[in-house]
């Protein structure tokens, strides 16, 4: 079995080489392809993809920052138009996957036939950046708790990332470049879609080292964003939601508009919010 790892990157070159990089080079399983996506040709990035020596396979693309739509998901499908894996997971840039990643996923999936799409467990953290200098370090805490559901994160009671997710490769649905915010989550949305609730299990091992930074797409986001995209999503998804699920999110992006109304910022990314789990 095959694997294919996608980290697209744009004008962060210190992020991949500090964080991804080291985390990739270091697997104990090298029998994987590393598909880098270099979104905007960016020069130092490719001086440093240029000088690495890896065990595993190496696939260098480069495109043009695109004018419409969020780049990180269109550079995941040019990733994803040349992986050649039975799977295919996801890695970005300013984050770490640990040295048995490789061959946990594989050998987890050897082990569940049914599996055709599978989330790890993270640390996770949310720190506070300036300038590229850290601020404020958040504590870290697990997520999702190992005994979280389908449900759990449809109805985002745990909060699905794409980091570590990893899903088989034929048949796979395409990123969608109209969201940002929630791009993981839609995409996550498209994989049950496609498969089925019952393709989709945790995989409770914590293989990713995940950081949220201020600096970031969610940091520097608000909660009128959230509450757009997600009230689209939901429109885009009725047929494949239950009602349930609908309640449950509609209930969201209301208290999201009404914070958003109230100037509220998003908690965690302030000095005054780091604070554990």
């Amino acid at each position: 079995m095959k694997l294919s790892l996608i980290t697209a990157t744009h004008l962060r070159s210190h992020l991949l080489a500090d964080c991804a990089l080291p985390s990739v080079l270091k697997q104990t399983d090298c029998e994987f392809e590393w598909i880098v996506v270099n979104d905007g040709k960016d020069a130092k990035t490719d001086a440093l993809m240029q000088s690495i020596q890896a065990k595993c396979s190496l696939i260098y693309l480069e495109m043009e920052h695109p004018q419409l739509g969020f780049g990180l998901c269109h550079a995941r499908n040019l990733g994803l138009s040349a992986a050649s894996g039975d799977l295919v997971s996801y890695l970005d840039d300013d984050n770490t996957i640990a040295p048995t990643f490789v061959a946990e996923v594989k050998a987890f999936f050897q082990q569940s036939s049914q599996v055709r799409a599978s989330m790890v467990q993270q640390c996770r953290r949310r720190n506070i950046v300036q300038n590229r200098k850290l601020i404020k370090q958040g504590q870290p805490f697990i997520s999702p708790n190992a005994s979280s559901t389908v449900s759990d994160l449809v109805q985002q009671r745990s909060l699905f990332d794409s980091n570590g997710f990893t899903h088989y490769r034929e048949n796979a649905p395409c990123w969608n470049p109209e969201y940002k915010v929630f791009a993981d989550y839609d995409y996550f949305l498209r994989c049950l879609t496609r498969w089925g609730n019952d393709s989709f299990c945790l995989h409770p091992s914590v293989l990713v080292d995940y950081v949220q930074a201020s600096d970031g797409v969610i940091g520097r986001s608000t909660y009128g964003e959230w509450a757009t995209e997600l009230s689209a999503i939901l429109e885009q998804h009725r047929d494949a939601l239950t009602q349930t699920d609908h309640d449950m999110l509609n209930g969201f992006v209301q208290k999201w508009q009404v914070k958003q109304a109230q100037s509220q910022h998003i908690p965690a990314f302030h000095p005054n919010d780091v604070k554990q789990h």
